[in-house]
């Protein structure tokens, strides 16, 4: 008899413990939503937003604004991937990474796009080779323009550099660059000076252009209005008063071309 009442007991106290655990837990679960409703949103407030990087084109203040319009939490429950994506969606921001600083700071740091040519009438293009649009664009940066059928962007950059290159040279500087729907070339020098390259074998006209002006006696460029280098032995020049058609063998006949420009 006394081993059975031993069992009893035991399973009493089992069963009672199984209770009270869950009676606990009860109550553990309605003090925490008596005290959720209670307790401020905010736990630790973001006092302090500090911004870093080298600007030409954005403030502070605006990444700052940004920030406050699109975000919200505090200082633990801050989406930082969130924070990032905000910031790098503004059209001047190339990086930008965000990080907590205790107790409650919000470091970011930028790194702003470098504009190194106007596309088309309301875009930029940077030195990686992305276009983006800002709100305003200032038209008066020394940047040339380059222009071209949509996706084409970065062929015209990279044709800019060949044809810098070769112009450095002979005091040339290209102030507008253009590859029209039928992929001919064109550009227009700072000079005022128009050239038309066409379509086929454009280095090579480059290079015939170059070798004519880096002459001793070089045509006066201050008298000529454009040039036409669709020929395929040679080049046009229109001056202020007449055309003249240069041919491959005139090339090194410097006299000829002083008499003609």
């Amino acid at each position: 008899m006394s081993a059975r009442r031993k069992k009893q007991k035991q399973t009493t106290r089992l069963q009672y413990r199984r209770w009270l655990k869950r009676l606990v837990l009860l109550l553990i679960v309605a003090a925490g939503w008596q005290l959720s409703d209670h307790l401020p949103e905010v736990i630790m407030p973001i006092d302090s937003v500090q911004v870093s990087g080298r600007f030409a084109y954005l403030s502070q203040d605006d990444i700052r604004q940004q920030l406050q319009q699109n975000l919200s939490g505090d200082y633990f429950t801050a989406d930082i991937a969130a924070m990032k994506a905000v910031l790098v969606s503004m059209p001047w921001v190339q990086e930008a990474s965000v990080r907590r600083q205790w107790p409650s700071t919000m470091l970011i740091h930028i790194e702003e796009k470098q504009p190194v040519a106007y596309w088309s009438e309301n875009s930029l293009l940077s030195d990686q080779g992305e276009l983006f649009k800002p709100a305003k664009i200032d038209r008066h940066m020394q940047m040339p323009v380059i222009n071209g059928p949509d996706g084409l962007h970065r062929k015209v950059w990279e044709f800019m550099h060949v044809l810098h290159t070769e112009l450095s040279g002979i005091g040339f500087e290209i102030e507008e660059l253009v590859l029209d729907e039928r992929r001919s070339w064109s550009m227009r020098l700072s000079n005022g000076i128009r050239v038309r390259l066409g379509r086929n074998d454009t280095e090579k006209r480059m290079q015939r252009l170059s070798k004519v002006f880096s002459m001793q006696n070089a045509p006066n460029i201050d008298d000529i209005e454009y040039i036409d280098l669709r020929y395929p032995n040679g080049f046009a020049l229109k001056s202020k008063s007449e055309l003249d058609k240069v041919s491959a063998a005139d090339l090194n006949d410097v006299s000829r071309c002083k008499r003609h420009a």
